[in-house]
């Protein structure tokens, strides 16, 4: 009996000094989680990029909200880390100070007795700043990586399920396609009415409208989280349950992640999200001005519009890479009736042209030419696309425009000067 009982205090302690000299961890883990989190921004470009690729046009507005809010979530992370490392800091060296001078000392201070007191009156002590800070800590670490993983097997769950709708977009009736957005939706619904209801203090005592909530709850869960949804919902359930406890807590973190959400718009910038949400209107915008020409490119690490070697050509050919997406290549074969069986390479490469130069139609000044193209990937991002050879020796001296056309969505204008 006293061996069992020494064993329990034994786990006791050792589990309450884990607690003690968790911070250790946090610090630790939070400064790698910073530089982690800023390098998923790279992840979600890729992944932008990846959609832009892959998809069929008409799914590039759905992708856009999985990736924008993939975006958020980066940038609310790597404000929360941020916060966490700095007010983790600020509890050492309140700890440290806390162990040269355990309180406030009136009578050496520096201002007189009756200025001292009355600052002194006004502020926490020391060991309930350490205790506040301590928790505030805890609980925005262990939120940080909580809202981590929804959003990652949320992402993850939704994306699989946008690739699958793609993929057989031309394959399954759409209305079939659609359903689980449908029923999930409904689910959505169902778990937002019957919880509002369930929490309702009248209804507490209501068993089979508490089971049914409950049941509801955990099969959307089940659906948006994956197989982490317990690990999610234990966290959660730990925070509503101290909801006394940790109001105050949990309101100073909503502020922090308002902080958060303006991270997203420096970054905004940076991926090709934009043309996601309206490929036509990115099209039109100025800013996509300086993507046309190669000498701009040095750090962009996929081409979404056309590239020329500079604005100013003084060269009789004009080489202009157009990349072509896996979507638009499906598509240009689809259109020609492309059918390599029984073929010779030599045969199926000279198909394959005649098919992509079916789908891209250019123009010099209004008028439409019939330049040489080659098949080849891009330098630098790898793309596959297709180099269109353009004569200039007829064209004017100064200011010229071209048109590139990609089937019946893509269209890209932009200037160029002729130097002879």
């Amino acid at each position: 009996m006293e061996a069992n009982e020494t064993k329990k205090d034994s786990s006791k302690h050792w589990l309450q000094r884990l607690k003690d000299e968790s911070w250790e961890a946090e610090l630790l883990v939070s400064a790698v989680a910073i530089f982690g989190t800023f390098k998923l921004f790279d992840i979600v470009g890729w992944v932008t990029n990846t959609f832009i690729n892959i998809l069929n046009p008409d799914l590039y507005r759905p992708s856009y909200i999985i990736i924008y809010l993939g975006l958020l979530a980066v940038s609310l992370l790597v404000s929360l880390f941020l916060i966490h490392f700095a007010l983790r800091a600020y509890w050492i060296g309140l700890v440290g100070l806390n162990s040269v001078y355990p309180d406030y000392s009136i009578k050496d201070s520096l201002f007189s007795k009756i200025y001292a007191k009355r600052l002194v009156s006004i502020l926490p002590t020391i060991k309930d700043s350490i205790e506040k800070v301590d928790k505030l800590c805890s609980v925005i670490f262990s939120v940080a990586f909580v809202f981590l993983l929804i959003y990652a097997n949320a992402a993850i769950i939704f994306s699989i399920y946008l690739l699958f709708y793609n993929g057989f977009l031309d394959i399954i009736p759409h209305f079939i396609l659609v359903l689980p957005i449908w029923v999930f939706g409904f689910l959505l619904i169902l778990q937002m009415i019957s919880g509002f209801l369930a929490n309702l203090k009248m209804n507490h005592e209501k068993y089979k409208l508490q089971i049914f909530a409950f049941k509801v709850n955990k099969l959307v869960s089940t659906i948006m989280f994956g197989p982490l949804y317990k690990s999610i919902l234990q966290v959660n359930m730990v925070l509503t349950s101290r909801v006394k406890r940790t109001k105050r807590v949990l309101q100073f973190m909503f502020i922090l992640l308002i902080g958060g959400g303006f991270v997203v718009f420096y970054h905004y910038k940076n991926t090709n999200i934009i043309f996601l949400s309206n490929p036509k209107k990115y099209m039109s915008k100025s800013i996509a001005s300086a993507g046309y020409y190669k000498i701009n490119n040095e750090e962009n690490t996929f081409l979404i519009n056309p590239e020329i070697e500079s604005d100013i050509i003084n060269k009789q050919i004009m080489k202009v890479f157009i990349p072509l997406f896996l979507h638009e290549r499906n598509k240009a074969k689809e259109l020609c009736n492309y059918k390599s069986k029984g073929l010779k390479e030599e045969e199926k490469s000279k198909l394959l042209d005649q098919c992509y130069k079916n789908y891209i139609s250019i123009k010099v000044n209004d008028t439409i030419i019939n330049p040489e193209i080659v098949r080849r990937n891009h330098e630098k991002t790898r793309q596959q696309g297709v180099i269109a050879y353009i004569n200039t020796s007829n064209l004017k001296p100064g200011k010229n425009n071209i048109s590139v056309k990609k089937g019946n969505l893509f269209n890209w204008s932009f200037p160029f000067f002729l130097e002879k």
